[in-house]
């Protein structure tokens, strides 16, 4: 009798959460936060079930979508949404969601009403003299907008022209059900080409392409054209039990497997041009291999780098040879001038570390007459925007003179 109960209880919650989803997915430009909310389930709701999970994706930048990436849309809103001609004469909605399609999905059932409140917490976030509560205040609203199991499972989990089944999650492993929802299985979330929906160069109704993000493109093009056979579920999820945290160059384990640094120093004398003195000198070699399936750096394209610094320290600590290189890949507007707005990149340079290749430096350097050790120290840092880095490999040497 408890058994059957129970299973009566199930059924009815499951018919509620039906008919509330169905209810509210037949209204479009909803007015409240709430209502879509109703249809995409924030990730709290299936956290009772999918603890392990919930806790993976909390720690991801999927579980903040939005905030993590404020200071770009922000930018967007105050310096082209709100500012250039063209797009004044639009729909607020159509142009805030070329942002949002990836970063809140939800959005999409917003009236202009409620876009319109989306986009003032967006300002407010960031606006100078705001009182810190009304900062946190706004910053909460936009907490709620990630890409939360729905967005994933749901909403993008159906391969187009097709359109996801209401009540049904979808995954990669066997069909079936629960007392909450359906399951079915689809192969597309196991494809790369499911993550290429946003990490990618995106396309608007209205045709105009917005390039955050090139990695999909380079994945086709260098690392798959090149042999490789991993897909992103294989290096973000997979390995090393990666899961839901999507693990990329945020973090520092993700990074430093990215990228293989090995130096090689010999050291050698060097007789100047018009010189009768021998002064210490080194041929330094550095290859840099990356294992990565798409070009480093990529995500954020408009500030992204990785440096690699070259220092000689001479006894006393004094730098007497240094090199820096820089790997990266400027955005460019319709005009070819240099941009680090994310909208107005329309074309870009390259100049990264290609996917499944070594790339190799060369550098002959000459010390102070009489030096007898050298410290060489070879560092590289993926620097993601001012005052936020990581250092992905250090080499050091000590290069003896006699």
């Amino acid at each position: 009798m408890v058994k059957k109960a129970i299973m009566a209880a199930a059924a009815i919650l499951s018919a509620a959460f039906f008919i509330l989803s169905a209810s509210a997915a037949a209204r479009a430009d909803v007015d409240t936060l709430d209502e879509i909310e109703k249809v995409f389930k924030p990730a709290e709701a299936c956290s009772k079930c999918h603890s392990d999970v919930y806790q993976q994706w909390k720690k991801s930048v999927h579980g903040e979508s939005v905030l993590h990436s404020l200071e770009g849309i922000y930018q967007y809103v105050a310096e082209g949404i709100l500012k250039e001609p063209d797009r004044q004469k639009r729909s607020v909605k159509a142009e805030a969601m070329k942002c949002f399609v990836c970063h809140a999905p939800m959005l999409d059932m917003a009236s202009e009403k409620l876009m319109g409140e989306v986009l003032d917490s967006v300002k407010q976030s960031y606006k100078h003299g705001l009182p810190d509560a009304k900062k946190k205040s706004a910053r909460e609203t936009l907490a709620r907008l990630n890409v939360s199991c729905f967005v994933c499972h749901n909403a993008k989990a159906v391969h187009p022209p097709g359109k996801p089944d209401q009540n049904t999650m979808y995954g990669v492993k066997a069909a079936g059900s629960s007392p909450f929802h359906s399951v079915k299985k689809t192969a597309f979330l196991d494809n790369a080409i499911f993550c290429m929906q946003c990490h990618g160069v995106y396309t608007a109704p209205d045709r105009e392409q917005i390039i955050c993000s090139t990695i999909s493109q380079s994945y086709r093009d260098q690392y798959v054209a090149a042999g490789g056979q991993e897909t992103c579920q294989d290096c973000h999820m997979r390995k090393k039990n990666r899961g839901h945290a999507f693990p990329g160059a945020y973090v520092l384990d993700t990074l430093k497997d990215s990228v293989t640094m090995l130096v090689n120093v010999r050291t050698v004398k060097d007789l100047p041009i018009d010189s009768t003195k021998w002064f210490p000198a080194a041929a330094v070699t550095i290859d840099l291999t990356n294992n990565a399936g798409h070009r480093l750096p990529d995500g954020c394209l408009w500030t992204a780098r990785i440096v690699m610094d070259i220092t000689a320290k001479d006894e006393r600590g004094q730098t007497v040879w240094s090199r820096t290189e820089e790997f990266f890949q400027p955005g460019l507007d319709i005009e070819g001038n240099r941009t680090y707005n994310a909208w107005q990149i329309k074309d870009m340079l390259d100049f990264t570390l290609p996917p499944r290749k070594t790339t190799t430096e060369k550098y002959f350097a000459v010390f102070p007459e009489g030096a007898g050790k050298i410290n060489l120290e070879v560092r590289l840092r993926y620097i993601h925007k001012k005052g936020v880095e990581f250092i992905m490999q250090n080499e050091k040497r000590t290069l003896r003179y006699e």
